[in-house]
């Protein structure tokens, strides 16, 4: 009996490692579906085995019916669009939760989980002490990014996420004696407001303190040329890439992407006609497959 029960025991840790190893390989994988209604439009989230805690969270708020009644509070065309607030609350009071609280969840990144169009994401919680970039547990976003992206664009945005690293260590490089005459001759450029110009000296600047970054140990941000060919496929947001978990992706009704483009917004994002959630439904995947295919 004991041989029998240590046998069936391995077997369980076997099949415990195998299913570890397929998710590590493909966290992409979806086996958990979750239908939203909208009164914009209606549309199918298809649920990464990649990012359990943001998963396991969504399908539970979605099966108690908690987004019902919330509504699509920001739209930005061709970028994102964020869901889950409710009437008479503010998105920055709900991103400033306690950091330990069960209103956040640890961050999920993986390199083959991006922010392309069409993927769902959390918000985060907001403030300095967010080092570890968790989650808000309830408002999430979708991914635009808009469409026909080109290299330039990806190119812009790995700048703009190193712009801060940069500027740190080219202050202290222009203030070392030696490179006075570069100091001076940015600051004259910009005075003249010769910008080409001034670009191009403050670009060959960052090529002079990036061995210091380097050596420093500093990791600046890049992407692949594997994930720059799924950008330029897709279209997304390459900046959000290691900021926000991406859990999900819209398998059905992307056509919601291009509604929620085109809402008249006030000045602050905001729907000028309110956009709410009708009601989520959580499907296994073969209910899906009878449902949708």
């Amino acid at each position: 009996m004991k041989k029998i029960l240590r046998i069936l025991f391995i077997c369980f840790l076997a099949a415990v490692f195998l299913q570890s190893c397929s998710v590590f390989r493909n966290p992409l994988k979806i086996k958990n579906y979750v239908e939203i209604e909208t009164t914009a439009g209606n549309f199918v989230v298809g649920l990464y085995q990649g990012t359990p805690a943001h998963r396991d969270n969504f399908m539970d708020k979605c099966s108690a019916n908690f987004y019902d009644g919330t509504t699509v509070y920001k739209t930005i065309r061709n970028s994102e669009y964020s869901l889950g607030l409710r009437k008479g609350f503010a998105e920055k009071d709900m991103l400033t939760a306690d950091f330990d609280s069960d209103r956040t969840l640890p961050a999920e990144f993986n390199e083959k989980i991006l922010p392309l169009r069409g993927t769902v994401a959390m918000k985060r919680v907001e403030g300095w002490q967010n080092q570890y970039k968790k989650s808000d547990a309830s408002l999430f976003f979708i991914v635009d990014g808009g469409t026909n992206p080109n290299i330039h664009e990806i190119k812009t945005s790995v700048a703009i996420r190193n712009r801060d690293t940069y500027k740190i260590y080219i202050d202290k490089f222009l203030q070392l004696p030696e490179n006075k005459s570069l100091k001076d001759s940015l600051e004259a450029l910009h005075t003249m407001k010769t910008m080409k110009q001034h670009n191009e000296l403050y670009a060959n600047i960052m090529k002079m303190v990036k061995p210091q970054i380097e050596k420093d140990g500093v990791e600046l941000f890049s992407i692949s040329e594997k994930n720059i060919e799924k950008y330029l496929e897709r279209s997304g947001i390459p900046m959000y890439e290691g900021q926000y978990t991406v859990f999900g992706e819209i398998v059905v009704g992307m056509e919601i992407l291009d509604k929620l483009s085109k809402v008249e917004t006030d000045l602050e994002r905001q729907p000028k006609k309110e956009i709410s959630i009708s009601t989520t439904n959580v499907l296994k995947k073969k209910d899906f497959k009878k449902k949708y295919k």
